[in-house]
Parts: structure tokens; sequence; C-alpha cells
């Protein structure tokens, strides 16, 4: 079994994420993102969530994951608070938001993948990078690796449900390597979750939730991940 990523039938290893998480944060640092900025990603389970993600953590930025049942208003108000330079977005939830997203804000389409689509019951048309519209693919693709050393990630803002108000984003402060290590010693200790190379681990819920999100923010990555289409 090939260490990396899997969602559906495609397969991304850890050598080609690595890689194309480089490139994509080289060119966000081009594009002038850099540390304490935000990326937000409104994005299910793809491997495009794993790239940009940790792009965003290589140029000191947050990546901000935005819930894909939101609103036009609801994303709106959290891409204009944090301020994101960059947005991106699978096509098929672009239409949902797409009058709230700032003029300020870069925007960078994911085409649905195949397995999404029919897990979603999302038609071709909407599956399809979009006319007009920049491509995440394109963007890295086309983009140098960044040829300066990673800055320390600070990991996601993740925002509050907003029961009392507007959604409130949370921010932290990049951990020192003590504070990862000894984080690292608390799952271990708490979740039995230790470095094994032999480990698949099955992605069936939301990435954009926080708790899901930890297995690629920071620490711990098993050989495999499956990234599955997510009620």
């Amino acid at each position: 079994m090939q260490p990396g990523i899997i969602a559906g039938e495609r397969v991304l290893s850890h050598a080609e994420l690595a890689g194309r998480a480089l490139k994509a944060a080289g060119g966000l640092a081009r594009l002038g993102v850099g540390e304490n900025d935000s990326v937000a990603l409104m994005l299910r389970n793809d491997f495009a969530v794993f790239e940009a993600n940790i792009a965003a953590g290589m140029v000191g930025a947050y990546a901000v994951p935005l819930n894909w049942h939101f609103t036009a208003d609801e994303a709106g108000y959290v891409l204009r608070d944090c301020a994101a330079k960059v947005l991106v977005v699978h096509a098929d939830l672009l239409p949902q938001i797409a009058s709230a997203i700032p003029d300020s804000t870069r925007v960078f389409v994911v085409p649905t993948p195949a397995e999404i689509a029919a897990a979603y019951r999302v038609n071709d048309a909407a599956a399809a990078q979009p006319a007009g519209r920049a491509a995440w693919a394109d963007f890295v693709a086309g983009s140098k690796p960044l040829d300066v050393p990673p800055k320390l990630s600070r990991g996601s803002m993740i925002y509050t449900s907003g029961t009392t108000g507007r959604p409130k984003g949370v921010r932290r402060n990049p951990p020192t390597q003590a504070q990862m290590d000894a984080a690292m010693q608390q799952i271990g200790a708490l979740w039995g979750l230790q470095p094994d190379p032999s480990a698949v681990v099955l992605m069936n819920g939301p990435m954009y939730h926080c708790a899901r999100r930890l297995w690629h923010g920071r620490g711990t990555q098993p050989d495999e991940y499956r990234a599955a289409a997510a009620l």
C-alpha cells in the first residue's frame, strides 16, 4: 500500500503532497501572504485541504476553515473578519458564497472530484472549473517552491459557533518545539495515538472541524490518510 492520501480512486503520496505544498507556499508568499495573514478554505475532504493548510503554515499564515454549510452572509462575515487574502473553494460550493467574497480576497477554485460529486449529488456542470476563475491546480503548478525556511506553523484559526452572536476567530501564537512535544505526548497518553508507519486513518467527518484537522495541522502523520466524503 502506497503511503499517502486516498480519496476515491485517487492517491496522493506524501512526497507529492510535500512538493505541492512547498510550491503552494511559494505561490502564496509571492501573493504577499505572510505571517499572521489568513488563508480561507471552503473545501470538503480533498487533497487541496492538506495542500493549502500546510502551505499557509509554511508562510506563517493561519488556515481558516469555513463550514461548507455557510450561507453567503455567514461566509462573507468570516472572510472579512479574518481579512482573508486567499480563499480556496470547491467549485460546487462557490456559487452559494460568491456574492459575499470581498474584492480583496484572491479566489482559487478546486473542481469537485468525482467521489465527492457522487456523494453529494453534484452535477457535472456544478463540479467543473468555472470559467473566469483561477484554478488552484494551475496556481500550484505554476508556482516556484518556497525558497526560504518555513515559518513556525500557527495551525488553524477556528471560528466559534456564534450561538451568542457572530462567530469569533480564535488565534493562537505559534507553539514552541517543547509545547509541540508536550501536546503529542498528551495525545499519546489520552487517545493512545503514536507515530506508526502502518497506521491508516479514515477521515469520516468534515475536515473543517477542529478535532479532525488535528491530524494535518501539526504533529502525528500516519502513512496514509483516507479523505472520505463526509456527511
